[in-house]
């Protein structure tokens, strides 16, 4: 950034953070970008609270029937061929008896997926993109912290080619680009041999994209750079433009991709990520962006790990401003912008 820093945005001296006061400090002046998640797949937590219980904890209780010839196979054995099983063909044997669905239940694997990544295991189930994903797959993708493009903190997944990402670059990379697959066989004169063997599936009907539109629908989705590598044709450039055709595959990439937190397996924290309160407020006191900066935008947008946050909130006086006017973290600052206390801009869902 050459950009000379406005006075009031980058603080003059580095902040000295104590670290018993992190997560104090992270609730206070840093948010989570819920509008964000809701611009993807996303389903109510009404629709999971009936088969949250069911889906992730096993019955306690005894059971005289067994797993068959599968009670023939060391534990372990069972285990790893659990954990390269299918998340769907996973779903199904789980359902088969009680025995069954013990041992899935006992695997820590499929407890955390389960636990932290139901919004995406009910994606997969409803696309029918479950049979391709293991539970390996999940749970390692789970485990990854930062975007496979950029490395910056990744809190979404694409489905299509099942990329861990930020939201940046769900939005604008070529690397994740969707499109419809009457549009890819139209533009690549794709024969129906081809076209089979590409990953596809049918968008479900819900509300998409920051702007919040609704889509009743459902569209066979294909990724773009798949159906140009599988022709022989030269991929789209690393960042596309901003056309209308851009713009309506823009919101593709959206019905196409799926929130996913963060499982830290050493710590057992998850995390969502988060958004600086303070670079929202200096954008509201025209600290930054008068001049309508991208940078300033790109800065107020930027989600960050906890660890990364922290870094970030040394030098961000807004920020400092909102911790040393909350008491230590005891009330709620008066200057918290309103985007940060709703979590980005929004309208209320069930």
């Amino acid at each position: 950034m050459a950009t000379m820093m406005p006075t009031g945005y980058i603080s003059a001296t580095e902040y000295d953070l104590r670290q018993e006061d992190a997560d104090a400090i992270v609730r206070v002046a840093a948010y989570h970008r819920r509008d964000y998640d809701l611009s993807v797949i996303w389903f109510s937590p009404r629709k999971h609270a009936n088969i949250r219980s069911s889906i992730a904890t096993p019955f306690q209780r005894n059971s005289n029937t067994g797993l068959g010839s599968l009670n023939q196979l060391p534990l372990e054995l069972l285990n790893d061929i659990l954990l390269r099983l299918d998340m769907s063909s996973l779903f199904n044997f789980r359902q088969t008896n009680l025995p069954s669905r013990q041992v899935v239940d006992s695997l820590m694997q499929y407890r955390m997926v389960a636990s932290h990544g139901l919004n995406l295991f009910c994606a997969l189930l409803r696309t029918r993109l479950a049979t391709g994903i293991s539970l390996l797959d999940f749970y390692c993708a789970l485990c990854t912290k930062t975007c496979a493009l950029c490395g910056e903190f990744g809190g979404f997944i694409s489905l299509l080619t099942w990329t861990r990402c930020c939201f940046k670059c769900l939005r604008l990379s070529a690397e994740l680009r969707a499109e419809s697959l009457a549009s890819a066989r139209k533009q690549l004169h794709l024969p129906k041999a081809v076209s089979n063997r590409l990953v596809t599936f049918k968008t479900l009907p819900g509300i998409y994209s920051m702007d919040e539109t609704e889509y009743k629908s459902r569209i066979t989705v294909v990724s773009a750079r798949q159906a140009r590598t599988i022709c022989g044709q030269e991929p789209y450039p690393l960042i596309w433009g901003s056309s209308a055709s851009s713009g309506r595959n823009m919101k593709l990439n959206f019905m196409a991709s799926c929130a996913l937190p963060y499982y830290d397996k050493r710590t057992g924290n998850v995390e969502r990520g988060v958004s600086c309160a303070g670079c929202q407020l200096a954008l509201e006191k025209d600290i930054i962006g008068s001049r309508a900066e991208d940078w300033a935008f790109a800065a107020r947008d930027k989600v960050y790990a906890i660890d990364g946050y922290l870094e970030h909130f040394r030098w961000c006086e807004q920020s400092q401003l909102l911790w040393e006017s909350s008491g230590s973290g005891s009330r709620r600052p008066t200057e918290l912008p309103e985007g940060a206390r709703r979590g980005g801009y929004f309208k209320a869902r069930e």
